[in-house]
């Protein structure tokens, strides 16, 4: 785990090394504050209904991020976001000339000598080739998680589409959250890969990470008791307010912030999550723009 804190802003920024570090970061020892870890470990006993979490408990929550979240791809894969335009692709193709690698015999018998030859050629050279993909997964208590949902679906819509057409794709999910302390003066951002550049993509863990509330209301709920027990602070019985700004504010602090990241907006719904996928494939193909 990477913690960083710049006391002129009031903003610590987190990397974790896996999703499952702010758990075990609970149950360790040298807590500074109890009520800290107490308050921290409640959210993983405490009764919950599917409006909170997306799954009707904690036990529930588990189940899903250790085996996968079946009905949450199917839902994904059937979310109706209109007519995409198609990323530029940067697969090689086969491209024939009077040069190249190889020679076709059948076009030279035929005469058709500008097209003899054939050579491999990636398809677009001036676009980038690897994206970040950064998921906003916080939603205030009046967020529900079918809300939250659209991060997901679209999220992995936008990571699925990229990958067909040749790209590499990170994934991170991130939370940012003004007023997080019980003066509501310190802010954070956090931050967890999900999804390496060369890692396939896996559906069924992915969905319930990001298509689901429950892992931001769990575990990253943890992690700003966390935080605000590393300042010495009892943090805020709400916890703070949910801020997509602080996700651009937190990549800069890092060290080495993923390159090409492209932060998706707080989307809650399907019109949003649509209009945020096309910007963002729009801006892919046009390497001059910058990402959203």
């Amino acid at each position: 785990m990477l913690r960083i804190y710049d006391e002129s802003k009031k903003l610590t920024t987190v990397l974790w090394d896996s999703v499952s570090e702010p758990e075990a970061m609970l149950k360790a020892d040298g807590w500074k504050i109890e009520s800290n870890k107490s308050g921290g470990l409640n959210h993983f006993t405490r009764k919950s209904d599917t409006s909170w979490l997306g799954v009707p408990s904690v036990h529930a929550l588990r189940k899903v991020l250790t085996k996968g979240w079946t009905e949450g791809v199917k839902r994904i894969e059937e979310v109706p976001v209109g007519e995409l335009p198609e990323p530029t692709s940067i697969r090689r193709r086969r491209v024939r000339a009077d040069q190249g690698d190889e020679i076709d015999m059948q076009a030279v018998y035929r005469g058709d000598l500008s097209r003899a030859w054939s050579r491999t050629k990636r398809q677009n050279r001036t676009s980038v080739r690897s994206i970040c993909l950064v998921i906003d997964l916080a939603g205030n208590a009046g967020v529900t998680s079918d809300q939250l949902f659209w991060r997901g679906a679209s999220g992995l819509r936008l990571a699925d589409e990229l990958t067909k057409a040749g790209y590499s794709v990170a994934i991170y999910g991130a939370a940012g959250a003004a007023g997080v302390d019980s003066e509501e003066r310190e802010n954070l951002t956090q931050f967890v890969e999900i999804k390496g550049e060369d890692s396939p993509l896996d559906m069924d863990r992915l969905a319930a990470l990001t298509g689901l509330s429950g892992f931001f209301r769990t575990s990253l709920f943890g992690g700003i008791y966390w935080a605000c027990d590393q300042l010495g602070k009892p943090a805020s019985s709400g916890l703070g307010k949910s801020d997509n700004d602080l996700i651009l504010a937190g990549l800069k602090q890092l060290p080495m912030a993923p390159q090409n990241a492209v932060i998706q907006p707080p989307v809650k719904n399907k019109s949003q999550a649509e209009a945020w996928l096309k910007s963002v494939l729009e801006q892919i193909a046009n390497p001059t723009a910058e990402a959203a």
